[in-house]
């Protein structure tokens, strides 16, 4: 497999994923520069001129979401993914999705420092809603982790939110609040993520 990526992208996120997975030793990683990122090789490749970007034999998917999704299916022996029938994998799937989109969306409003009630005017055509429903919707999530957001079984999906809100947190873009900490601390503890720096200073 080959992984077009960049230091400074999204990307990132798929990093521990690699290592949950143990494949990170399987994978090409490809460092696409920003200045050649619309170059026409590369867009063969991604026409949307993003990356990241996986590679899989005749297999290709952007967007971390879909990566996500991808690999822990394909490596499903690690249980990373609940079965296509598990009565748990709608839950996991809208984790997932959660992220890539609302939460995704709100980041990068708040980044971008749109004012609170241009957002609040333009509400229903924003998949997030407002920052109200996004916080409604994490603190529900973190209250019924038991202890992981499909029950007792560790997931993909909770890789990926909690690689989300620590990154929102040390950024100022999410506040800390205490809903997050027990669940951002059981994370914490994965061999996969022990070398995210930002994230390991997240105090308890």
């Amino acid at each position: 497999m080959k992984y077009y990526s960049n230091k400074q992208s999204r990307g990132n996120t798929l990093l521990p994923l690699f290592k949950e997975l143990g494949i990170e030793n399987d994978i090409e990683m490809i460092e696409v520069d920003y200045a050649k990122i619309h170059d026409a090789e590369y867009l063969s490749i991604n026409p949307m001129g993003k990356v990241p970007c996986l590679v899989d034999g005749p297999a290709v998917i952007s967007e971390t979401a879909a990566i996500y999704a991808y690999l822990a299916d394909k490596y499903d022996e690690k249980g990373l993914a609940p079965a296509l029938h598990d009565p748990m994998r709608g839950e996991y799937l809208k984790w997932l999705f959660f992220c890539h989109g609302p939460m995704t969306e709100y980041m990068d409003l708040k980044y971008l420092q749109v004012p609170a009630d241009q957002i609040e005017q333009r509400r229903s055509a924003l998949s997030m809603g407002n920052e109200a429903a996004v916080f409604a919707f994490l603190k529900q999530g973190m209250k019924q982790a038991d202890p992981y957001l499909t029950g007792e079984k560790f997931t993909a999906a909770d890789l990926y939110l909690a690689y989300w809100i620590a990154y929102a947190v040390q950024f100022k873009i999410l506040p800390y609040l205490d809903e997050f900490k027990p669940y951002i601390q059981r994370i914490k503890q994965r061999e996969s993520v022990q070398d995210i720096e930002w994230l390991q200073q997240l105090a308890p």
